[in-house]
């Protein structure tokens, strides 16, 4: 009995010894589920044909949509987003502005491109609150 009473004893000390720890890990393992650790991912953006397809070769003259998401505006009040388009690196040759509607981070930009739009290489570029949090870059070529 005695016997007993001490293997008993030292297996509640040696399981909670190993389950302490195995606490802690479960606790730090589920802080990564924040919102603001997957915040890398939570904008994106995507020029499309006219039938809905990514793409990033354009010609002029075909449909062209400018999609963007964002996934943490579900439930928020609406956004503005800026979708602005120009060559790599260099000032944007156009920008528009839209608003999400409240709670969908949703938005399309749909439009035949502006004659001031140069042909080659160019990027779409959607801006939140002034910074640049997405971008996709595309080739615009003479249609035909």
């Amino acid at each position: 009995m005695l016997l007993r009473n001490v293997a008993l004893g030292a297996l509640s000390v040696l399981v909670g010894g190993l389950l302490t720890p195995m606490l802690i890990t479960v606790d730090v393992a589920s802080a990564d589920t924040e919102p603001n650790v997957s915040s890398r991912y939570r904008y994106a953006g995507v020029v499309e044909n006219g039938r809905g397809i990514p793409t990033h070769y354009i010609a002029a003259g075909d449909g062209i949509r400018f999609h963007f998401f964002d996934a943490l505006s579900q439930g928020r009040p609406s956004e503005s987003y800026t979708l602005c388009i120009g060559r790599p690196r260099m000032t944007p040759v156009r920008c528009w502005h839209r608003t999400a509607k409240y709670g969908v981070g949703e938005v399309g930009f749909s439009f035949t491109l502006p004659s001031v739009v140069p042909l080659g290489a160019l990027t779409a570029r959607w801006l939140s609150d002034g910074r640049v949090v997405a971008s996709w870059p595309f080739f615009y070529t003479r249609g035909g």
